[in-house]
């Protein structure tokens, strides 16, 4: 909790918390700028058969009926979208593509699981997804346009080596044709927001260190020279207060009043006369320090009278 406390109170201090605050933002700044701008852009294609279906009839008298090729989607069509794209994330097609290891250019190529809009009808359609990012928007387009092509080629390559009926040649229709490539941020924002919260957490532990050893130098261990003096000064304010105590707890029993005699006095009154008794003067007198200022002395009267009556 102490750590914290002077954390907060580092970055309260207006020379320490503003400047650290403007060195983060200009910090930021830079990261974000000096980061090259990522493009992407992507394409959705799905697999269809032919409208005659995956058949040919042996007797071209008897042609066989024609389907609606959006309504043949089948687990054949999902098991030939996985194979071209195991085909295509080989590092051979990628070079082809102009697509190298740790290079400017990155491509992804599946079933759509990394697409937001069909990673919930993915598994129910045999769909090819190609995604492309490049710092250059024209790299990009150029990148997708290529693989469309490749698997187009590879799709109908694949059905000449196994002889299958050109009537009966499987398509890829695009779902979503290629999009416009759009600049990425997102990359950008996470390093300059790291870069500023490192920036303010590395400062403000500088400066604490900085405080933490200039303060044990300002206070240098104590021997044992000095941990006697300390005692003894200890006993020796216990003493002065233990004798302030006992000048305090005096009571004046200890110095008797001074008693001074009072001259009776006679008044006369309608009544009668009656005499007063000796009226007592009694006077207080605090004997304390002689170096102190001077005591105030506290002078009390008794009175007292007889009535003397006929």
């Amino acid at each position: 909790m102490d750590f914290w406390k002077t954390i907060f109170g580092l970055a309260r201090r207006k020379a320490i918390g503003p400047p650290l605050a403007v060195l983060s933002i200009i910090s930021a700044s830079l990261v974000f700028f000096l980061l090259p701008t990522y493009y992407v852009s992507t394409a959705s294609m799905v697999l269809t058969t032919p409208a005659t279906g995956g058949t040919l009839s042996a007797d071209p008298t008897k042609p066989l009926g024609l389907t609606n090729p959006l309504l043949q989607f089948s687990d054949g069509l999902r098991v030939t979208s996985g194979i071209l794209i195991l085909s295509m994330n080989t590092p051979e097609v990628a070079a082809e593509l102009g697509v190298v290891p740790n290079g400017p250019t990155q491509i992804v190529i599946n079933d759509g699981r990394t697409n937001p809009d069909l990673l919930g009808i993915s598994t129910n359609g045999p769909f090819v997804y190609v995604e492309v990012q490049s710092r250059s928007a024209a790299a990009a387009q150029d990148v997708v346009l290529r693989a469309k092509q490749r698997i187009r080629k590879e799709l109908a390559d694949r059905q000449q080596a196994l002889k299958a009926p050109r009537s009966t040649f499987i398509t890829v229709v695009d779902v979503v044709p290629s999009s416009v490539p759009t600049a990425k941020i997102s990359g950008k924002l996470t390093a300059a927001g790291a870069t500023m919260f490192l920036v303010l957490l590395g400062g403000l532990s500088i400066v604490y260190g900085v405080t933490q050893i200039r303060g044990g130098r300002r206070r240098p261990p104590q021997d044992s020279a000095g941990a006697a003096r300390d005692e003894r000064e200890a006993q020796e304010e216990q003493a002065w207060e233990a004798a302030g105590a006992g000048r305090e707890s005096r009571t004046p029993a200890a110095d008797p009043p001074v008693m001074v005699p009072h001259a009776p006095v006679v008044s006369d009154s309608a009544e009668g006369p009656f005499q007063d008794e000796s009226a007592g003067l009694v006077v207080v007198v605090d004997d304390e320090d002689q170096h102190d200022q001077a005591s105030d002395t506290v002078v009390f009267t008794r009175v007292g009278w007889r009535d003397e009556r006929k």
